[in-house]
């Protein structure tokens, strides 16, 4: 039982009021206490009065709903439902225990239930890191009926466990994008190249802009009008994702790792393959390759994918490129799109980077993905008003043109490369994708 607000200002105005007797009245000490302990004891009985009319806690019951597989760097909605069984209108206070790290957007939650009725209460979680967690109890506190006191209780809710995967949420964004066509809107450009696949779809008249070679003599001859052979985007290509989980990948950029946003944009990326019917495969490494999925094609392969990713966590370890290109050379020898996830510094702290990425591009197409650093690129912009500010933008845009010269020494060698802000990777890795796909360069 929790004193409500009202009761501590009944108590108190009784006190109030035996002063006002004292001093206004002069009545004696013995009157003033006479006439405290029957208002106290008037009081009591209101409590327990207000105890036998207040419903017990069985007359309400707590129910907890979330998806179990909750989305890395995503506000997950929970769903708490109150079921008043009594016949009066209850108010409640709902508390829950979610993992002590998560971050929340309700310490708790208040509403009235009308009796014999359902309220739905929802609030968000954001997980700080992939893994295994567990919710605590439901706590109650529900208002008496004379509103006299707070009653409490607790509830033990089974099946609690929830595990934070990759972040799922942005799939289905995608999902619910293209299901309505409005994947323009959602940020993914439609190609403007059209038809350079190398897979026969059909035969339709010759436009202005065709290619030489895409005409079809047999077709034009037989028809008495020019004709050009139309080709779909070529499918069943590798995509090979790897992902860098060396030291270089643990710093943290908008709340997350560098390699939980590297997940997060390679299991989207993988989503929209396999749905492309092209073959998705993982390899992650830091001082050594760490884990290996074969391409594969389908739904299953996406799970297999899903939950590789999931394990996957930083070592603050220097990574081992040379072994890792080995690695993907002796596995993969079809030609491939090779997407490295990995962090870009400078042309001297990359060079090894650089060698075995450029080494790789002779024989796959090699796409290099980096996050940028959008608070280095803030402090690079700013206008110094001290000595100190002109240190911190100095060393800003000393890193940012050391960047920008390894940039330009992978696309000196033939790599591909996406350099972007965290809330722009995935949107920008997936146009990249669609539109290699689209000029047939695997």
């Amino acid at each position: 039982m929790i004193f409500s607000p009202r009761l501590i200002v009944l108590v108190a105005g009784g006190a109030v009021v035996s002063l006002f007797l004292v001093l206004a009245a002069s009545l004696s000490t013995g009157q003033v206490l006479a006439f405290l302990l029957c208002y106290n004891g008037l009081l009591v009985l209101g409590v327990l009065a207000d105890w036998h009319l207040t419903s017990k806690p069985e007359a309400l019951r707590l129910e907890r709903f979330y998806e179990h597989h909750l989305s890395l760097g995503a506000e997950n909605p929970i769903m708490l439902k109150v079921e008043n069984r009594s016949r009066i209108a209850q108010t409640v206070i709902i508390k829950d225990e979610p993992p002590f790290s998560f971050k929340t957007s309700a310490v708790s939650l208040q509403a009235m239930v009308p009796a014999g009725s359902v309220v739905k209460l929802r609030y968000t979680l954001e997980p700080p890191s992939r893994g295994d967690y567990c919710f605590g109890r439901l706590n109650c506190r529900y208002l008496s009926r004379l509103g006299l006191f707070w009653r409490q209780f607790a509830v033990e809710v089974t099946n609690n466990h929830i595990r934070v995967y990759p972040n799922i949420r942005e799939i289905r964004k995608y999902e619910l994008f293209a299901r309505r066509g409005h994947l323009l809107e959602a940020g993914i450009k439609p190609s403007r190249v059209v038809g350079l696949g190398t897979d026969f779809d059909s035969i339709r008249d010759y436009q202005v802009d065709d290619e030489f070679r895409r005409i079809n003599w047999g077709a034009t001859a037989r028809r008495g009008r020019m004709a050009s052979n139309r080709y779909e985007v070529d499918k069943s290509q590798n995509i090979l994702l790897v992902l860098d989980a060396g030291r270089m990948m643990s710093g943290e950029v908008a709340g997350l790792t560098k390699l939980d946003h590297a997940i997060n944009a390679a299991l989207l990326l993988g989503y929209v393959g396999v749905n492309r019917d092209d073959k998705v495969g993982l390899v992650a490494f830091a001082g050594q390759v760490k884990c290996y999925l074969p391409p594969g094609r389908g739904r299953p392969q996406l799970q297999k994918l899903l939950s590789g990713l999931c394990n996957i966590q930083p070592e603050v370890v220097e990574s081992d490129y040379q072994a890792a290109s080995r690695y993907i050379a002796f596995k993969q020898r079809k030609r491939s799109l090779i997407c490295v996830f990995t962090d870009l510094i400078d042309g001297e702290a990359s060079r090894e980077l650089i060698t075995y990425i450029a080494a790789l591009a002779k024989n796959h197409l090699v796409m290099c993905i980096s996050l940028l650093d959008t608070s280095l690129v803030e402090q690079a912009g700013r206008v110094p008003s001290n000595s100190q500010e002109v240190y911190e933008i100095g060393v800003a845009r000393t890193v940012l043109c050391s960047r920008a010269k390894a940039v330009a020494l992978l696309k000196n060698r033939g790599v591909v490369v996406v350099s972007t802000s965290p809330a722009q990777l995935s949107i920008t890795l997936i146009n990249k994708y669609l539109e290699i796909k689209s000029r047939a360069r695997l």
